[in-house]
């Protein structure tokens, strides 16, 4: 019984975590700080430089832009508001596949807690539905983050980095990127795929704890005879 509870204590753990995973996805998803990026305006002559400061964050739908002179939040990131070299809007293959693969992930996450949760409160028979279930779907989950992951950081070193976030207008009005870089809902989808990782390993020693358990009385029970023997 106490092998049984202890048991139940990792699944309650998986089933947490994977819950953290979908709802960090699911922000993700919603967020618009995939990319952000601090962006200067040279107003510079010949003899004194003087720059201006601002920021453009965007995500998988929509995008901000606080230029100087120019403030443009909740715009659809399409061609004429997002770079040069690419139509990036939610269309676009790699751009979709993130969506995709993103959303997939959820689900997964979301039938890795319901699955969690009936090991929790019930003692399935079936093998899918026990330990061999939730290391499938976290398993999943964690492939849909990776491939989420290298899918927009390939689509980010591609298209969406340096000057490559501006327009041909904006760099013909002297704005440049000065740095840029992932924003925090790209960093949600890391934290998403260290929590179906870390399911893994609390399955895995969840099983390797009953394993000793039953290994333990295994042996205790061929110790038994020998005490009781009859010495005669």
């Amino acid at each position: 019984m106490a092998a049984r509870n202890y048991k139940k204590v990792f699944y309650a753990g998986v089933l947490l975590l994977s819950l953290g995973g979908a709802v960090m996805l699911a922000t993700s998803l919603g967020t618009d700080f995939w990319v952000r990026a601090e962006v200067k305006r040279d107003l510079g002559t010949v003899n004194v430089s003087q720059t201006q400061g601002g920021t453009l964050n965007i995500g998988l739908f929509r995008g901000c832009k606080t230029f100087p002179v120019l403030e443009k939040c909740g715009f659809q990131v399409t061609e004429e508001d997002v770079g040069r070299n690419i139509t990036y809007q939610p269309s676009h293959p790699m751009v979709a596949a993130t969506i995709a693969f993103n959303a997939g992930a959820i689900l997964m996450g979301l039938i890795a807690v319901s699955f969690s949760a009936y090991n929790v409160f019930t003692n399935p028979i079936e093998t899918f539905a026990g330990p061999m279930g939730l290391y499938i779907w976290n398993g999943v989950s964690a492939v849909f983050c990776l491939v989420c992951l290298i899918l927009y950081a390939v689509l980010y070193h591609l298209y969406l980095s340096g000057n490559s976030l501006l327009t041909q207008t904006e760099i013909g009005s002297k704005f440049y990127v000065e740095t840029s870089g992932f924003g925090y809902s790209y960093w949600l989808v890391v934290g998403a795929l260290a929590a179906f990782l870390v399911n893994e390993g609390l399955v895995y020693l969840s099983g390797k704890h009953i394993r000793s358990v039953f290994q333990n009385r295994s042996g205790s029970m061929k110790e038994r005879p020998s005490e009781d023997v009859l010495m005669y």
